[in-house]
């Protein structure tokens, strides 16, 4: 690394090229958003050149991963390039995108997806300007509309819960992803995106859970 830029030994190559370098890419794309502009670059352009979907949302860039966990690092670097230097150019087609994977959670739900998305939307909008207001409110009303979902299909009923609850759960695997859906919701209260009254507690509750 020289200066703010990070050192890309992939750039101008192909995601298909890049996929075979597994680690490489997930490393620069998660280094990318505290990077410099150069580096932010390299990564926007490595992200628009990602293969689309029949829907256009970008498809998963490592084999083990599907589009919610790649999303979590893929749509926050987006936005931030295109909110400090692509003239939010972008931010329709990010919308759009998200919008895609909100309903597709809502056919096909599960936690960990449930977690993925409610930290990428998150994320994602601490780096987009409320300029644009149509798309900055899409996302935001896209967030709470999957926080709505999460506490529905994980009946967690917008409460605090004896944490032995979940402990003693025949469910108990899921509790990584609850904890981490939990520091998504936390997140988004701070960030005055999803309301305090509502979420706060139960997403520190859930960040101690087991």
């Amino acid at each position: 690394m020289s200066g703010s830029r990070l050192f890309w030994p992939f750039a101008g190559h192909s995601p298909q090229r890049v996929k075979k370098e597994g680690v490489y890419m997930k490393v620069f794309l998660e280094q990318a958003r505290d990077g410099g502009q150069e580096a932010l670059k390299d990564a926007a352009e490595f992200v628009k050149m990602l293969p689309r979907d029949e829907d256009g949302v970008f498809v998963a860039f490592q084999p083990e991963m599907d589009v919610y966990e790649a999303g979590r690092l893929v749509y926050p670097v987006y936005m931030k390039y295109e909110t400090q230097y692509g003239k939010k150019a972008g931010y329709a087609d990010i919308a759009a995108q998200l919008s895609c994977l909100g309903k597709r959670l809502e056919k096909t739900y599960g936690t960990k997806q449930a977690a993925d998305l409610l930290t990428l939307l998150t994320d994602t909008l601490s780096e987009m300007s409320p300029e644009i207001y149509e798309h900055y409110r899409s996302i935001q009303d896209l967030l709470k509309e999957q926080a709505k979902l999460f506490v529905s299909r994980e009946k967690l009923l917008m409460r605090q819960f004896p944490k032995e609850e979940l402990r003693d759960s025949p469910e108990k695997e899921k509790l990584p992803d609850l904890r981490r859906a939990g520091e998504a919701l936390v997140s988004a209260c701070e960030k005055e995106l999803l309301s305090t009254e509502k979420y706060e507690a139960l997403g520190r509750c859930l960040q101690e859970a087991g």
